[in-house]
């Protein structure tokens, strides 16, 4: 599957999208992106409970994961992960 990092993330990650072969579920991609990229990456993925982190937006195929299942999602091969950090301005 492949994912696309934007903003800031890209900066953790050095990279604007990679393929990774699709796991499980959205939790499980979080948790191999987190092994993969390092620690500031896996402060924003992940909560401390082990949850998808607060401070993400993660839409698949254009569909934020709350409404697919949450960190249950299930994943296929031919899907697109987005990974945006949350934004706020005035």
């Amino acid at each position: 599957m492949r994912v696309k990092f934007f903003a800031y993330l890209r900066d953790y990650t050095d990279c604007v999208e990679t393929d990774v072969p699709a796991p499980a579920t959205v939790g499980d991609l979080a948790r191999i992106l987190s092994d993969r990229y390092g620690a500031k990456l896996r402060e924003k993925l992940l909560a401390p409970d082990g949850g998808l982190g607060a401070e993400i937006i993660i839409m698949i195929n254009g569909r934020h994961v709350v409404h697919l299942g949450g960190a249950d999602a299930p994943l296929s091969e031919e899907d697109v992960a987005q990974i945006f950090p949350m934004v706020a301005g005035g």
